[in-house]
């Protein structure tokens, strides 16, 4: 069996990448197709928005789906020859099109699933070669409402230790000093710190006061204008 989970456990698509490798675009997916096995069968590959990966085999000839190759009782030098092409073709879709995704903090997946529960938006990774920075981005004007990013906790605070992932939000000036007064609460990191603010993904902040300020931020940059830039 191919372990399509294993390959692609903690990993995030880049769609740039994906559409240079090859995978053309279709009602929310990524689609990529070629021939394996000196051309006795062709294999399909999905990504979905939210990053899932799924294949299928199909035998040109019948055009219908070789599902041997998905059945553990199912072995042989045949099926087995046949799953190794498809693995090193999987293997290489997920070291050349997609990033290891840096944040696995418990609190920054639970707020990573409720932003894509709630407004279907999944981080981007818009900075090449960095896994531990990713934009929030409304889908129709792409402006940002938020940036999760992974960073040294001493550039928050000199008086911490270790590595920490926060959430860089758009607020109200006039209610930012009351945030910024509550633990767990910064200046905003490379962001303008009249309109933005920090907030540390530890456990400091419960998860409801994080997501009241995701709602604020998403309804603050819903409008049109232009998307916010970071410095990286």
């Amino acid at each position: 069996m191919i372990e399509i989970e294993t390959l692609f456990h903690f990993k995030k698509p880049v769609p740039e990448r994906l559409r240079a490798y090859g995978f053309h675009p279709a009602e929310g997916r990524f689609l990529w197709e070629t021939p394996v096995l000196d051309n006795q069968f062709l294999l399909q590959v999905i990504v979905t928005e939210t990053g899932q990966v799924d294949y299928t085999v199909i035998d040109p000839i019948t055009q219908e789906e070789y599902i041997l190759i998905k059945s553990e009782s199912a072995q042989g030098n045949f099926v087995t020859e046949l799953r190794r092409c498809c693995e090193q073709k999987l293997a290489e879709i997920a070291s050349t099109c997609f990033i290891t995704d840096e944040f696995q903090a418990e609190q920054t997946r639970r707020i990573i699933g409720y932003i894509r529960e709630r407004y279907a938006v999944q981080p981007e990774y818009l900075w090449e070669g960095s896994a531990d920075s990713a934009a929030l981005r409304h889908k129709t004007t792409l402006k940002w409402f938020g940036v999760l990013m992974t960073i040294d906790s001493r550039k928050l605070d000199p008086q911490r230790q270790g590595s920490v992932d926060i959430l860089v939000v758009k607020t109200r000036p006039e209610r930012l000093n009351e945030y910024i007064d509550q633990p767990g609460c910064y200046p905003a990191y490379h962001m303008n710190k009249k309109h933005w603010l920090t907030l540390v993904l530890d456990g400091t902040l419960p998860d409801p006061e994080i997501e009241e300020r995701i709602q604020e931020s998403f309804a603050l940059t819903e409008a049109g204008g232009k998307p916010a830039k970071v410095q990286k």
